[in-house]
């Protein structure tokens, strides 16, 4: 098999792990209702649409993937607002780690649906994987809990584990262009009628004088998530679901790398903590996961 999937895979997660960043600034310092966030996210993400066309043009899926494509686009709106609520409660390394929770998912719904099948072997960095993960949202304050970002993260994944393995079978049906730009728009047309209810007008038209003050930190945004959403996408049609579920593991490293680079000069964009304890603990936890990978990797 090709490693093409790899690079993509590991492009994808660089971009996505710059994209957290701003999303826990978005989260956290400007936008305190999910909802209004989501809306605004998912309005920006379409006017790169465009873009699909400089790589491969679409075409038109068949009436039978319908139901499929309002599904993607239910989960890529759906699954936002638990991942915006987990940013409000813990730092971002941590937050997208519990990313990783989808990989005790993934490989049962593979099989279920598209007949992946794994090793043993495959199925142990697996655990490993979410293992490295649980230990990540684990407190000490007299006794151990979890973080109520850990509820939101396996609400999150189980949506994401569910869209992963729907965007292989469609895949298998129509072309990389065709499946991830149809999903884009059902997504939109999804959002839409929020318009429709009055308590999300309200909130969205008090929101618009923010949203137009701070447009280019959502383009940059949306620009980043888009371009990782298109080099995974492209991944998952042409390699194993389940692999690439396990080598995006790599994302919460690039948000530590991001953080302990860049929080000098830009404080308000990060909740992260970067003494010298805490990242010891996320280097070990995260080079566990990428013992994990390499194993799922083969």
């Amino acid at each position: 098999m090709s490693l093409l999937w790899m690079w993509l895979v590991v492009a994808g997660t660089m971009l996505y792990g710059l994209s957290n960043v701003f999303d826990s600034y978005l989260a956290n310092r400007l936008f305190r209702k999910p909802s209004t966030l989501l809306f605004f996210t998912t309005l920006i993400n379409l006017i790169f649409l465009p873009l699909i066309f400089f790589i491969q043009v679409p075409g038109i899926p068949p009436l039978n993937l319908l139901p499929f494509f309002v599904f993607l686009g239910l989960v890529d709106v759906a699954y936002l607002y638990p991942y915006y609520k987990a940013l409000e409660s813990d730092e971002t390394s941590v937050v997208v780690s519990l990313f990783a929770i989808d990989k005790i998912f993934v490989p049962f719904l593979a099989f279920l649906i598209v007949g992946e099948v794994l090793t043993l072997t495959q199925y142990f960095g697996f655990t490993l994987v979410l293992l490295s993960s649980l230990l990540l949202t684990l407190h000490h304050h007299g006794k151990f809990r979890l973080n109520k970002s850990f509820l939101y993260m396996a609400l999150c994944s189980l949506l994401l584990a569910f869209e992963g393995v729907v965007y292989k079978y469609v895949f298998e049906n129509v072309s990389w262009s065709t499946g991830f730009s149809w999903a884009l728009i059902f997504s939109f047309l999804i959002v839409l009628p929020m318009l429709l209810f009055k308590h999300h007008r309200t909130s969205i038209r008090l929101q618009v004088k923010k949203f137009e003050r701070k447009i280019h930190i959502f383009v940059s945004n949306e620009l980043l998530s888009f371009g990782g959403a298109a080099a995974l996408t492209f991944a998952v049609s042409i390699a194993p679901i389940t692999f690439i579920k396990g080598v995006d593991s790599i994302q919460p490293l690039f948000v530590l790398i991001y953080a302990i680079l860049l929080t000098r000069f830009f404080p308000k964009m990060f909740r992260e903590k970067v003494d010298l304890k805490n990242i010891e603990k996320k280097l070990l936890l995260f080079a566990l996961m990428i013992v994990g990978i390499l194993i799922i990797a083969g």
